[in-house]
Protein backbone atom coordinates (compact mmCIF):
# COMPACT_ATOMS: atom_id res chain seq x y z
CA UNK A 1 0.00 0.00 0.00
CA UNK A 2 2.50 2.12 0.48
CA UNK A 3 4.52 1.77 -2.49
CA UNK A 4 1.31 2.49 -4.39
CA UNK A 5 1.05 5.95 -2.09
CA UNK A 6 4.16 7.07 -3.44
CA UNK A 7 3.55 6.60 -6.62
CA UNK A 8 0.60 8.66 -6.81
CA UNK A 9 2.16 11.27 -4.11
CA UNK A 10 4.95 11.57 -7.37
CA UNK A 11 2.48 11.47 -10.13
CA UNK A 12 0.46 14.46 -8.53
CA UNK A 13 3.29 16.54 -7.58
CA UNK A 14 4.84 15.95 -11.01
CA UNK A 15 1.35 17.36 -12.75
CA UNK A 16 0.74 20.22 -10.19
CA UNK A 17 0.62 23.19 -11.71
CA UNK A 18 1.57 26.87 -10.56
CA UNK A 19 -1.23 29.32 -9.87
CA UNK A 20 -1.45 31.88 -12.10
CA UNK A 21 -0.69 35.63 -10.27
CA UNK A 22 -2.84 38.05 -10.08
CA UNK A 23 -2.56 40.10 -13.06
CA UNK A 24 -2.43 36.87 -15.07
CA UNK A 25 -5.91 35.63 -13.56
CA UNK A 26 -8.02 38.64 -15.65
CA UNK A 27 -6.69 37.38 -18.42
CA UNK A 28 -6.19 33.91 -18.35
CA UNK A 29 -8.51 31.24 -17.79
CA UNK A 30 -5.78 28.37 -17.95
CA UNK A 31 -2.55 28.09 -16.69
CA UNK A 32 -0.05 27.80 -18.96
CA UNK A 33 3.79 26.20 -18.56
CA UNK A 34 6.68 26.13 -20.76
CA UNK A 35 7.21 22.22 -20.63
CA UNK A 36 6.19 21.03 -23.60
CA UNK A 37 5.43 17.79 -22.40
CA UNK A 38 3.70 18.59 -19.48
CA UNK A 39 1.23 20.47 -21.83
CA UNK A 40 0.46 17.16 -23.47
CA UNK A 41 -0.16 15.13 -20.13
CA UNK A 42 -2.76 17.04 -18.47
CA UNK A 43 -4.78 17.21 -21.97
CA UNK A 44 -4.41 13.03 -22.03
CA UNK A 45 -5.44 12.97 -18.69
CA UNK A 46 -8.14 15.40 -18.79
CA UNK A 47 -9.57 13.90 -22.00
CA UNK A 48 -12.35 11.61 -20.60
CA UNK A 49 -12.99 13.40 -17.39
CA UNK A 50 -12.91 17.37 -17.30
CA UNK A 51 -12.48 18.33 -20.74
CA UNK A 52 -15.63 15.67 -21.80
CA UNK A 53 -17.86 17.24 -19.13
CA UNK A 54 -17.02 20.44 -20.56
CA UNK A 55 -18.69 19.92 -23.61
CA UNK A 56 -21.59 18.31 -21.80
CA UNK A 57 -22.09 21.67 -19.82
CA UNK A 58 -21.94 23.33 -23.14
CA UNK A 59 -23.99 21.42 -24.98
CA UNK A 60 -26.60 21.44 -22.14
CA UNK A 61 -25.92 25.39 -22.24
CA UNK A 62 -26.61 25.56 -26.07
CA UNK A 63 -30.02 23.47 -25.90
CA UNK A 64 -33.33 25.17 -26.53
CA UNK A 65 -36.21 24.47 -24.79
CA UNK A 66 -39.55 22.58 -25.97
CA UNK A 67 -42.66 23.29 -26.03
CA UNK A 68 -43.69 20.61 -23.76
CA UNK A 69 -41.01 22.18 -21.07
CA UNK A 70 -42.85 25.68 -20.78
CA UNK A 71 -44.87 26.14 -17.56
CA UNK A 72 -48.70 25.83 -17.83
CA UNK A 73 -49.31 29.34 -17.19
CA UNK A 74 -46.74 30.62 -19.88
CA UNK A 75 -49.20 28.63 -22.21
CA UNK A 76 -52.33 30.00 -20.83
CA UNK A 77 -51.33 33.46 -21.39
CA UNK A 78 -50.06 32.24 -24.98
CA UNK A 79 -53.87 30.66 -25.47
CA UNK A 80 -55.21 33.89 -24.08
CA UNK A 81 -54.55 35.53 -27.07
CA UNK A 82 -56.25 32.88 -29.44
CA UNK A 83 -59.80 33.10 -30.69
CA UNK A 84 -62.52 30.62 -30.29
CA UNK A 85 -61.52 28.41 -33.50
CA UNK A 86 -57.82 28.61 -32.66
CA UNK A 87 -58.59 27.33 -29.04
CA UNK A 88 -60.29 24.57 -30.79
CA UNK A 89 -57.30 23.30 -32.68
CA UNK A 90 -54.89 23.62 -30.04
CA UNK A 91 -57.19 21.39 -27.77
CA UNK A 92 -56.39 18.60 -30.42
CA UNK A 93 -53.18 18.67 -30.49
CA UNK A 94 -52.04 16.58 -26.80
CA UNK A 95 -54.32 15.89 -23.54
CA UNK A 96 -52.00 18.63 -21.89
CA UNK A 97 -53.58 21.17 -24.46
CA UNK A 98 -56.78 20.02 -24.39
CA UNK A 99 -57.04 20.54 -20.67
CA UNK A 100 -55.28 23.84 -21.24
CA UNK A 101 -57.50 24.98 -24.87
CA UNK A 102 -60.74 23.92 -22.33
CA UNK A 103 -59.49 26.20 -19.61
CA UNK A 104 -62.76 28.37 -18.14
CA UNK A 105 -60.29 31.49 -18.11
CA UNK A 106 -59.66 31.37 -21.53
CA UNK A 107 -63.16 30.93 -22.52
CA UNK A 108 -65.19 33.53 -19.81
CA UNK A 109 -64.46 36.48 -22.14
CA UNK A 110 -65.87 34.47 -25.35
CA UNK A 111 -68.78 33.40 -23.29
CA UNK A 112 -69.78 37.02 -22.74
CA UNK A 113 -68.96 38.42 -25.58
CA UNK A 114 -71.17 36.33 -28.12
CA UNK A 115 -73.54 34.49 -25.30
CA UNK A 116 -77.81 35.53 -25.52
CA UNK A 117 -77.74 39.19 -23.42
CA UNK A 118 -79.82 37.24 -20.66
CA UNK A 119 -77.05 34.96 -20.50
CA UNK A 120 -74.34 37.71 -20.11
CA UNK A 121 -75.72 39.63 -18.04
CA UNK A 122 -76.05 36.88 -15.39
CA UNK A 123 -72.89 35.32 -16.06
CA UNK A 124 -71.44 39.40 -15.17
CA UNK A 125 -73.81 38.51 -12.04
CA UNK A 126 -71.44 35.33 -10.83
CA UNK A 127 -73.51 33.07 -12.41
CA UNK A 128 -71.19 31.25 -14.57
CA UNK A 129 -68.74 30.85 -11.55
CA UNK A 130 -69.96 27.13 -10.82
CA UNK A 131 -69.75 26.07 -14.80
CA UNK A 132 -67.39 22.92 -14.75
CA UNK A 133 -66.90 23.23 -18.74
CA UNK A 134 -67.73 26.76 -19.72
CA UNK A 135 -66.69 25.53 -23.40
CA UNK A 136 -69.76 23.61 -23.79
CA UNK A 137 -71.94 25.93 -22.27
CA UNK A 138 -71.14 28.53 -24.36
CA UNK A 139 -71.36 26.91 -27.37
CA UNK A 140 -74.37 25.30 -26.76
CA UNK A 141 -76.03 28.68 -26.26
CA UNK A 142 -74.79 30.29 -28.72
CA UNK A 143 -76.13 27.14 -30.86
CA UNK A 144 -79.45 27.46 -29.36
CA UNK A 145 -79.43 31.53 -29.84
CA UNK A 146 -78.92 31.15 -33.59
CA UNK A 147 -81.58 28.51 -33.91
CA UNK A 148 -83.94 30.30 -32.37
CA UNK A 149 -83.29 33.43 -34.79
CA UNK A 150 -83.54 30.93 -37.56
CA UNK A 151 -86.11 29.24 -37.54
CA UNK A 152 -88.86 31.35 -35.93
CA UNK A 153 -88.92 32.44 -40.07
CA UNK A 154 -90.07 28.87 -41.02
CA UNK A 155 -93.60 28.95 -39.10
CA UNK A 156 -95.05 29.29 -43.10
CA UNK A 157 -96.01 26.69 -45.43
CA UNK A 158 -96.65 27.81 -48.65
CA UNK A 159 -100.32 27.26 -50.54
CA UNK A 160 -98.73 26.69 -53.78
CA UNK A 161 -96.31 23.37 -52.77
CA UNK A 162 -97.75 22.82 -49.11
CA UNK A 163 -93.94 23.33 -47.94
CA UNK A 164 -91.92 25.70 -45.94
CA UNK A 165 -91.82 28.79 -49.12
CA UNK A 166 -88.46 29.09 -50.85
CA UNK A 167 -88.20 32.43 -49.50
CA UNK A 168 -87.90 32.12 -46.02
CA UNK A 169 -86.06 28.73 -45.87
CA UNK A 170 -83.48 31.04 -48.22
CA UNK A 171 -83.55 33.19 -45.90
CA UNK A 172 -83.32 31.05 -42.97
CA UNK A 173 -80.19 29.76 -44.89
CA UNK A 174 -78.38 33.30 -45.65
CA UNK A 175 -79.12 33.97 -42.08
CA UNK A 176 -77.64 31.46 -40.70
CA UNK A 177 -74.43 31.60 -42.85
CA UNK A 178 -74.20 27.89 -43.94
CA UNK A 179 -71.98 26.56 -46.78
CA UNK A 180 -71.72 23.43 -47.91
CA UNK A 181 -68.97 20.66 -48.15
CA UNK A 182 -68.19 17.78 -50.03
CA UNK A 183 -65.69 14.96 -48.13
CA UNK A 184 -64.35 12.66 -50.56
CA UNK A 185 -63.23 9.42 -48.03
CA UNK A 186 -60.67 6.89 -48.89
CA UNK A 187 -60.14 3.29 -47.57
CA UNK A 188 -58.13 4.62 -44.10
CA UNK A 189 -61.33 7.02 -43.23
CA UNK A 190 -59.19 10.06 -44.62
CA UNK A 191 -61.84 12.70 -46.04
CA UNK A 192 -60.73 15.45 -48.49
CA UNK A 193 -63.22 18.46 -47.98
CA UNK A 194 -64.08 20.59 -50.80
CA UNK A 195 -65.99 24.11 -50.08
CA UNK A 196 -69.11 24.32 -52.48
CA UNK A 197 -68.67 27.06 -55.40
CA UNK A 198 -72.57 26.97 -56.57
CA UNK A 199 -75.50 27.37 -54.35
CA UNK A 200 -79.46 28.04 -56.01
CA UNK A 201 -82.58 28.01 -53.98
CA UNK A 202 -86.08 27.02 -56.26
CA UNK A 203 -89.73 26.72 -55.50
CA UNK A 204 -88.87 23.48 -54.36
CA UNK A 205 -85.22 22.30 -53.63
CA UNK A 206 -81.57 23.69 -53.39
CA UNK A 207 -78.67 22.67 -55.90
CA UNK A 208 -75.21 22.84 -54.86
CA UNK A 209 -72.61 22.11 -57.03
CA UNK A 210 -68.52 21.87 -56.31
CA UNK A 211 -65.85 22.42 -59.84
CA UNK A 212 -62.97 23.43 -57.68
CA UNK A 213 -61.42 19.54 -58.14
CA UNK A 214 -57.81 20.44 -59.01
CA UNK A 215 -57.46 17.31 -61.22
CA UNK A 216 -58.69 14.93 -58.41
CA UNK A 217 -59.60 11.22 -59.43
CA UNK A 218 -62.09 9.24 -57.39
CA UNK A 219 -60.39 5.65 -58.40
CA UNK A 220 -59.26 5.83 -54.34
CA UNK A 221 -62.49 6.92 -52.89
CA UNK A 222 -64.70 4.81 -50.87
CA UNK A 223 -67.39 7.01 -50.15
CA UNK A 224 -68.62 10.54 -50.68
CA UNK A 225 -70.32 12.40 -47.62
CA UNK A 226 -72.05 15.61 -48.11
CA UNK A 227 -72.23 17.85 -45.10
CA UNK A 228 -73.75 21.69 -44.39
CA UNK A 229 -71.45 23.41 -42.31
CA UNK A 230 -72.77 25.53 -39.29
CA UNK A 231 -71.59 28.70 -37.81
CA UNK A 232 -71.63 29.27 -34.14
CA UNK A 233 -70.51 32.82 -33.16
CA UNK A 234 -72.04 35.31 -34.72
CA UNK A 235 -71.72 39.65 -34.71
CA UNK A 236 -75.08 40.53 -33.01
CA UNK A 237 -74.86 44.42 -34.23
CA UNK A 238 -74.14 43.14 -38.35
CA UNK A 239 -75.90 40.09 -38.26
CA UNK A 240 -73.91 37.78 -39.64
CA UNK A 241 -71.17 34.87 -38.66
CA UNK A 242 -67.80 36.17 -37.03
CA UNK A 243 -64.84 36.03 -39.47
CA UNK A 244 -63.22 32.40 -38.80
CA UNK A 245 -65.82 31.16 -36.36
CA UNK A 246 -65.46 27.59 -35.65
CA UNK A 247 -68.60 25.81 -37.03
CA UNK A 248 -70.66 22.32 -36.53
CA UNK A 249 -71.04 19.91 -39.52
CA UNK A 250 -74.02 18.04 -40.17
CA UNK A 251 -74.10 14.65 -42.04
CA UNK A 252 -76.73 15.27 -44.83
CA UNK A 253 -75.96 12.34 -46.68
CA UNK A 254 -73.30 9.15 -47.68
CA UNK A 255 -72.71 7.67 -50.90
CA UNK A 256 -70.72 4.26 -50.78
CA UNK A 257 -68.83 4.27 -54.21
CA UNK A 258 -66.49 2.09 -55.71
CA UNK A 259 -66.35 4.54 -58.78
CA UNK A 260 -64.48 2.06 -61.31
CA UNK A 261 -67.74 -0.39 -60.69
CA UNK A 262 -69.92 1.94 -60.75
CA UNK A 263 -68.59 3.12 -64.45
CA UNK A 264 -68.67 -0.35 -65.87
CA UNK A 265 -72.34 -0.94 -65.10
CA UNK A 266 -73.47 2.25 -65.48
CA UNK A 267 -74.12 4.05 -68.41
CA UNK A 268 -73.38 8.01 -68.33
CA UNK A 269 -76.96 9.82 -68.33
CA UNK A 270 -76.16 12.76 -70.16
CA UNK A 271 -72.80 13.80 -71.50
CA UNK A 272 -71.47 16.40 -74.59
CA UNK A 273 -67.71 16.37 -75.90
CA UNK A 274 -66.05 16.76 -72.72
CA UNK A 275 -68.01 15.52 -70.20
CA UNK A 276 -69.92 12.28 -68.84
CA UNK A 277 -72.75 12.52 -66.40
CA UNK A 278 -73.63 9.74 -64.07
CA UNK A 279 -76.40 9.97 -61.99
CA UNK A 280 -76.61 8.52 -58.55
CA UNK A 281 -79.18 7.83 -55.81
CA UNK A 282 -80.70 10.59 -53.46
CA UNK A 283 -80.02 13.28 -56.32
CA UNK A 284 -76.42 13.40 -56.58
CA UNK A 285 -74.39 13.90 -60.13
CA UNK A 286 -71.32 13.33 -60.89
CA UNK A 287 -68.98 14.59 -63.79
CA UNK A 288 -65.89 13.70 -65.43
CA UNK A 289 -63.92 14.62 -68.40
CA UNK A 290 -64.00 12.12 -70.84
CA UNK A 291 -60.29 13.09 -71.59
CA UNK A 292 -58.49 11.35 -68.79
CA UNK A 293 -61.72 10.47 -66.35
CA UNK A 294 -61.02 12.85 -63.53
CA UNK A 295 -63.57 14.64 -61.71
CA UNK A 296 -64.88 17.70 -63.82
CA UNK A 297 -68.62 19.00 -61.41
CA UNK A 298 -70.28 16.86 -58.78
CA UNK A 299 -74.23 18.21 -58.10
CA UNK A 300 -76.75 17.31 -55.68
CA UNK A 301 -80.37 18.38 -55.27
CA UNK A 302 -81.47 18.72 -51.69
CA UNK A 303 -85.16 19.56 -51.54
CA UNK A 304 -86.23 22.07 -48.92
CA UNK A 305 -88.66 19.82 -47.52
CA UNK A 306 -86.86 19.99 -43.22
CA UNK A 307 -83.52 21.71 -45.38
CA UNK A 308 -83.17 23.67 -42.50
CA UNK A 309 -83.42 21.26 -39.93
CA UNK A 310 -81.49 18.71 -41.75
CA UNK A 311 -78.86 21.07 -41.85
CA UNK A 312 -79.08 22.95 -38.04
CA UNK A 313 -79.95 20.05 -35.90
CA UNK A 314 -77.60 16.77 -37.46
CA UNK A 315 -74.06 16.14 -36.39
CA UNK A 316 -70.98 14.78 -38.42
CA UNK A 317 -72.21 11.22 -37.76
CA UNK A 318 -75.51 10.32 -38.57
CA UNK A 319 -78.06 13.23 -40.30
CA UNK A 320 -80.88 14.61 -38.76
CA UNK A 321 -84.11 12.28 -39.05
CA UNK A 322 -87.15 14.70 -39.17
CA UNK A 323 -90.26 13.59 -37.21
CA UNK A 324 -92.71 10.95 -38.84
CA UNK A 325 -96.21 12.40 -39.33
CA UNK A 326 -98.85 9.93 -37.00
CA UNK A 327 -100.66 6.81 -38.62
CA UNK A 328 -104.06 7.44 -40.04
CA UNK A 329 -106.49 5.24 -39.98
CA UNK A 330 -110.11 4.84 -41.20
CA UNK A 331 -112.34 2.02 -41.19
CA UNK A 332 -115.15 3.38 -43.45
CA UNK A 333 -113.63 4.69 -46.43
CA UNK A 334 -112.30 1.37 -48.66
CA UNK A 335 -110.15 3.60 -50.98
CA UNK A 336 -108.33 5.71 -48.02
CA UNK A 337 -104.76 6.42 -48.93
CA UNK A 338 -105.76 6.18 -52.63
CA UNK A 339 -107.05 9.69 -53.57
CA UNK A 340 -107.09 13.52 -52.52
CA UNK A 341 -103.35 13.43 -53.35
CA UNK A 342 -101.94 17.14 -54.62
CA UNK A 343 -98.57 17.09 -56.65
CA UNK A 344 -96.67 19.67 -57.81
CA UNK A 345 -93.80 18.83 -60.70
CA UNK A 346 -90.99 21.42 -61.70
CA UNK A 347 -88.68 20.76 -64.94
CA UNK A 348 -85.42 23.64 -64.47
CA UNK A 349 -81.98 24.13 -64.60
CA UNK A 350 -79.25 24.95 -62.11
CA UNK A 351 -80.59 28.70 -62.25
CA UNK A 352 -83.78 28.89 -64.49
CA UNK A 353 -87.26 27.22 -64.44
CA UNK A 354 -88.33 25.36 -67.55
CA UNK A 355 -91.55 23.79 -66.55
CA UNK A 356 -93.78 24.40 -63.57
CA UNK A 357 -97.31 22.59 -62.72
CA UNK A 358 -99.14 21.30 -59.98
CA UNK A 359 -102.02 18.68 -59.73
CA UNK A 360 -104.33 18.40 -57.23
CA UNK A 361 -107.18 16.28 -55.93
CA UNK A 362 -105.46 12.86 -57.56
CA UNK A 363 -107.78 9.83 -57.08
CA UNK A 364 -106.04 6.04 -58.26
CA UNK A 365 -108.29 4.59 -61.01
CA UNK A 366 -108.31 1.39 -59.46
CA UNK A 367 -104.89 0.82 -60.91
CA UNK A 368 -102.40 -1.10 -58.28
CA UNK A 369 -100.73 -3.25 -60.30
CA UNK A 370 -97.07 -3.82 -59.78
CA UNK A 371 -96.98 -2.70 -56.18
CA UNK A 372 -97.60 0.67 -57.45
CA UNK A 373 -100.98 3.44 -56.92
CA UNK A 374 -100.77 4.86 -60.43
CA UNK A 375 -102.43 8.51 -60.56
CA UNK A 376 -102.51 10.34 -64.17
CA UNK A 377 -101.72 13.75 -64.12
CA UNK A 378 -101.74 14.47 -67.97
CA UNK A 379 -104.05 11.90 -70.29
CA UNK A 380 -102.63 12.27 -73.59
CA UNK A 381 -105.89 14.04 -74.60
CA UNK A 382 -104.53 16.90 -73.07
CA UNK A 383 -101.28 19.38 -74.41
CA UNK A 384 -99.23 20.87 -72.16
CA UNK A 385 -96.64 23.24 -73.38
CA UNK A 386 -92.74 23.20 -72.71
CA UNK A 387 -91.84 27.19 -73.39
CA UNK A 388 -88.10 26.23 -72.86
CA UNK A 389 -85.69 23.57 -74.07
CA UNK A 390 -84.95 20.77 -71.97
CA UNK A 391 -81.19 21.74 -72.07
CA UNK A 392 -78.39 21.49 -68.52
CA UNK A 393 -75.71 24.33 -69.00
CA UNK A 394 -72.90 23.43 -66.51
CA UNK A 395 -69.54 25.03 -65.81
CA UNK A 396 -66.24 24.91 -63.51
CA UNK A 397 -63.85 27.34 -62.75
CA UNK A 398 -62.35 27.16 -66.77
CA UNK A 399 -64.90 25.69 -68.69
CA UNK A 400 -68.57 25.92 -69.62
CA UNK A 401 -71.23 24.07 -71.55
CA UNK A 402 -74.87 22.47 -72.20
CA UNK A 403 -75.80 18.96 -71.98
CA UNK A 404 -78.75 18.19 -74.49
CA UNK A 405 -82.12 16.61 -73.20
CA UNK A 406 -81.24 16.87 -69.57
CA UNK A 407 -82.62 18.73 -66.40
CA UNK A 408 -83.14 18.67 -63.17
CA UNK A 409 -86.71 17.19 -61.86
CA UNK A 410 -88.19 18.46 -58.51
CA UNK A 411 -91.30 16.37 -56.92
CA UNK A 412 -93.61 17.46 -54.34
CA UNK A 413 -96.56 15.29 -53.30
CA UNK A 414 -98.99 16.20 -50.22
CA UNK A 415 -101.63 13.87 -48.68
CA UNK A 416 -105.19 14.34 -48.14
CA UNK A 417 -104.35 15.45 -44.36
CA UNK A 418 -102.38 17.97 -45.57
CA UNK A 419 -98.37 16.59 -44.74
CA UNK A 420 -95.92 15.66 -47.16
CA UNK A 421 -96.01 12.41 -48.51
CA UNK A 422 -93.13 12.31 -51.31
CA UNK A 423 -90.15 14.50 -52.31
CA UNK A 424 -87.64 14.44 -54.94
CA UNK A 425 -85.25 16.01 -56.57
CA UNK A 426 -82.26 14.61 -58.98
CA UNK A 427 -81.01 15.66 -62.33
CA UNK A 428 -82.99 13.32 -65.20
CA UNK A 429 -82.27 12.76 -68.88
CA UNK A 430 -85.12 12.32 -71.90
CA UNK A 431 -84.87 9.35 -73.89
CA UNK A 432 -86.19 8.12 -77.10
CA UNK A 433 -90.19 7.18 -75.75
CA UNK A 434 -91.07 3.84 -76.27
CA UNK A 435 -93.87 4.97 -77.82
CA UNK A 436 -93.47 7.29 -81.33
CA UNK A 437 -96.43 9.13 -80.86
CA UNK A 438 -100.30 9.46 -80.17
CA UNK A 439 -102.17 9.12 -83.38
CA UNK A 440 -105.37 10.43 -81.95
CA UNK A 441 -104.48 13.76 -80.96
CA UNK A 442 -105.50 16.31 -83.68
CA UNK A 443 -101.78 17.83 -84.31
CA UNK A 444 -98.76 16.04 -85.96
CA UNK A 445 -95.98 14.81 -83.70
CA UNK A 446 -92.55 14.24 -84.94
CA UNK A 447 -92.54 10.69 -83.63
CA UNK A 448 -88.49 10.48 -84.00
CA UNK A 449 -88.43 13.26 -81.82
CA UNK A 450 -91.02 11.37 -78.73
CA UNK A 451 -89.34 11.53 -75.53
CA UNK A 452 -89.72 10.41 -72.20
CA UNK A 453 -88.12 11.37 -68.60
CA UNK A 454 -88.70 8.72 -65.80
CA UNK A 455 -87.52 8.74 -62.26
CA UNK A 456 -87.86 6.34 -59.60
CA UNK A 457 -87.09 5.58 -55.65
CA UNK A 458 -88.01 3.89 -53.11
CA UNK A 459 -91.16 5.60 -52.44
CA UNK A 460 -92.19 7.00 -55.27
CA UNK A 461 -91.85 7.32 -59.26
CA UNK A 462 -92.54 9.60 -62.19
CA UNK A 463 -93.22 8.94 -65.62
CA UNK A 464 -93.65 11.73 -68.57
CA UNK A 465 -93.49 11.93 -72.62
CA UNK A 466 -93.74 14.74 -74.46
CA UNK A 467 -92.98 15.58 -78.69
CA UNK A 468 -91.70 18.33 -80.45
CA UNK A 469 -93.86 19.61 -83.25
CA UNK A 470 -92.36 20.70 -86.60
CA UNK A 471 -92.44 24.59 -85.04
CA UNK A 472 -90.21 23.39 -82.30
CA UNK A 473 -92.47 23.49 -80.00
CA UNK A 474 -92.74 20.99 -76.96
CA UNK A 475 -95.80 19.19 -75.74
CA UNK A 476 -96.41 17.01 -72.87
CA UNK A 477 -98.54 13.78 -74.47
CA UNK A 478 -98.79 11.65 -70.55
CA UNK A 479 -97.32 12.14 -67.03
CA UNK A 480 -97.91 9.59 -64.57
CA UNK A 481 -97.47 9.46 -61.28
CA UNK A 482 -97.02 6.55 -59.16
CA UNK A 483 -96.47 6.11 -55.09
CA UNK A 484 -95.60 2.45 -53.99
CA UNK A 485 -98.28 0.76 -51.87
CA UNK A 486 -96.36 -0.11 -49.15
CA UNK A 487 -95.54 3.35 -47.78
CA UNK A 488 -98.79 3.86 -48.71
CA UNK A 489 -99.99 0.99 -46.03
CA UNK A 490 -97.16 2.64 -43.72
CA UNK A 491 -98.54 5.66 -43.86
CA UNK A 492 -102.68 4.82 -43.79
CA UNK A 493 -101.91 1.32 -41.84
CA UNK A 494 -103.82 -0.15 -44.91
CA UNK A 495 -103.16 -3.30 -46.33
CA UNK A 496 -103.36 -2.86 -50.59
CA UNK A 497 -101.60 -5.15 -52.39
Amino acid sequence: MSHHKNLMLNYLSSHKSTPPSSGDQRTRKTPISDDSSSKRKPANHTRHGTQSSSKHSTRMSQRKATIHEIPDEVLLKVFSFFGAQDLILVSQVCQRWRNLGNDNSLWRPIYLKYAPKSEVEASRAGSITSVSQLKTTCIRRCVEQRNKRVFRNLRKKSPYTGIVQQRDVEKALIDSCVFWQLALVDASDNEVCIQSDDVSVHTMAASVRWYSFNGQSLQSTKSLRIYSCNPIFFDSKKGCAVKDSPYQRSLLMTFPLKWSSWVSTNKPMGDNDTINIYCLPRGLSIAVWKDGGEVAFVCVGLHLHHLVDRCLRGNSIEPFCPPVPPVITDDIDSNFGLHGYNCTVQLRTMKQQIWDQQFRSLNCRSNTGGGYAQFVLIEPHERQIINKAIVFPWKTEAFKGKVQNTCWLDITVIDETGDVFWTASSLVCSKAAHRAGVSSLDFDYCDDNSRSIDFIDEVGKFHMEFSETDDQDIYITQAVLGLTLKAINTRFSSSYR
